[in-house]
């Protein structure tokens, strides 16, 4: 295998990590939100949950609040 494939192989692998924590991101988002939306809870129970930190849930609230103005 020359180098060149190597490194190409290596850019596909680093890709499709990317694109893999990519979507466990946006599903993460999803189901903050809906919990945000759908429940009480504060946001430590919230990022407890949905298995998040405490800020990421705050980032969450925050574009629910820009969206609805």
């Amino acid at each position: 295998m020359s180098v060149i494939e190597v490194l190409k192989k290596q850019e596909r692998q680093q890709g499709l990590q990317q694109g893999l924590q990519q979507g466990a991101e946006q599903k993460s988002y999803e189901f903050v939100k809906n919990l945000i939306q759908d429940t009480k809870f504060d946001d430590a129970k919230i990022a407890s949950l949905a298995v998040v930190s405490v800020p990421f849930v705050r980032k969450v609230r925050a574009d629910l609040a820009k969206k609805k103005k």
